[in-house]
């Protein structure tokens, strides 16, 4: 996949009043994607929220894009009353686009901010996104909110904000579980069980000396799918031993689940 270059787009909001509370910017419309900067608190925990609208056959990056994609990056240092911290994002998608492929979203998505803030707070967000489909274009987003927590607490975009919260990976469970990990010097072995299993497909996080290649299921019973990942690490780095994290979904359920590989030759046959 061919890059080009950047294009610039700027949606700043300004307010004068910080007791006022602007928990929305304006949709800012690109080519190939809008945007926008939302805030409400859920839960009794303020959030911040950046909407993405992609156009039809464009898709955007997880925060571990795979093997061909840009990873999202954001800056808040503008901000004011407020510590912004690490992303949310919702469990991704793989997508086959023949050369190796990669991991994130189409259609309608999200990436969401757990903010710490004083009693009122200037957001100012900076970042830049992957946005492809056959060219991937590094595109600009900024915006800008002042809002208090009273504003927060009455946004009219809890719910948004809270469907983007629960659309992020779950915690293992005995209805989705990778429940072995195993290496045999070719593949990754992974053995998944839970219940009412469909379209079983697994996304491995890699190390920085790592190799993944794309998933194959390769034997499957009632309650479990086995999964064989084509690997390769450096001599000093092997996957014996290690812990790797996976996302595995299931339909439309998905885990994020972090493992330690064995030796594919020890295990029980």
């Amino acid at each position: 996949m061919r890059h080009i270059g950047f294009f610039t787009v700027l949606g700043f909001c300004w307010i004068i009043a910080p007791a006022h509370a602007l928990v929305d910017g304006p949709w800012v419309e690109a080519e190939p994607a809008r945007y926008r900067l939302i805030a409400a608190e859920v839960g009794g925990t303020s959030y911040a929220a950046l909407q993405i609208d992609l156009k039809p056959g464009w898709h955007t990056y997880w925060r571990y894009p795979g093997a061909s994609g840009l990873s999202p990056e954001f800056n808040f240092q503008g901000s004011r009353n407020i510590d912004v911290r690490a992303p949310l994002f919702p469990a991704p998608y793989f997508f086959d686009d023949g050369v190796g492929g990669f991991n994130g979203y189409k259609d309608k998505t999200g990436i969401v901010f757990p903010l710490l803030m004083q009693p009122s707070g200037e957001l100012d967000m900076q970042g830049i996104i992957g946005v492809c489909r056959e060219v991937c274009i590094p595109m600009n987003v900024a915006q800008r909110l002042v809002f208090n927590r009273d504003g927060l607490k009455s946004s009219p975009h809890k719910d948004t904000i809270a469907a983007l919260l629960k659309a992020q990976p779950q915690e293992p469970s005995k209805d989705l579980v990778i429940r072995s990990a195993s290496f045999d010097g070719v593949s990754l072995q992974l053995v998944v069980s839970g219940t009412a299993l469909e379209d079983v497909s697994a996304i491995t996080i890699p190390g920085p000396h790592d190799i993944i290649g794309l998933p194959r299921i390769v034997g499957r019973d009632e309650d479990a799918f086995l999964l064989e990942i084509p690997a390769w690490s450096k001599l000093d780095h092997p996957l014996i031993g290690r812990k790797l994290t996976f996302i595995i979904r299931a339909g439309a359920r998905a885990i994020e689940q972090e493992i330690q590989v064995r030796d594919h030759r020890l295990l029980p046959q």
